[in-house]
């Protein structure tokens, strides 16, 4: 399975993410990542710098997309969203174990969604802007 380069930059992310997680559920932290909060912020870091990496650059693209893709990575979104400030807030240990499965899930999503477009050879508004109309194939450059 190829990959574009913005989902093996994502995927090292989120690893590492993965990495500092379990290290702070095994009680073996880097020093300085003892805390929920501090192995939180690294971890919520990490998520929205994998996130600009894989989804930012294809954003317009993944508006023109799939709806349930969007709804579906939006909700699971904004329960990490929700969980990363209750973490933040109580330094709940639930709040980051959501954080990072929501992360890791979206990953998942993500990466499997930008490899089957990859098998395609088309980003999502391309593709769609392909598909036979009544009056025939749009051009390339039609929108």
């Amino acid at each position: 399975m190829h990959l574009p380069k913005r989902d093996v930059i994502a995927t090292g992310l989120v690893a590492l993410a993965g990495l500092l997680y379990l290290l702070w559920a095994i009680d073996s932290t880097l020093p300085g990542m003892s805390s929920t909060r501090a192995t939180g912020v690294a971890v919520l870091a990490l998520g929205f710098a994998a996130s600009a990496s894989a989804v930012v650059p294809g954003f317009d693209q993944l508006l023109h997309g799939s709806k349930t893709y969007l709804a579906t990575t939006s909700v699971i979104g904004l329960a990490a969203f929700a969980a990363g400030v209750q973490m933040l807030i109580t330094a709940s240990g639930a709040g980051l174990t959501v954080v990072m499965a929501a992360m890791a899930v979206l990953w998942l999503i993500a990466t499997i969604h930008h490899s089957l477009l990859a098998k395609t050879g088309l980003p999502p508004r391309r593709a769609s802007a392909q598909q036979p109309t009544r009056h025939g194939p749009r051009p390339a450059g039609a929108h």
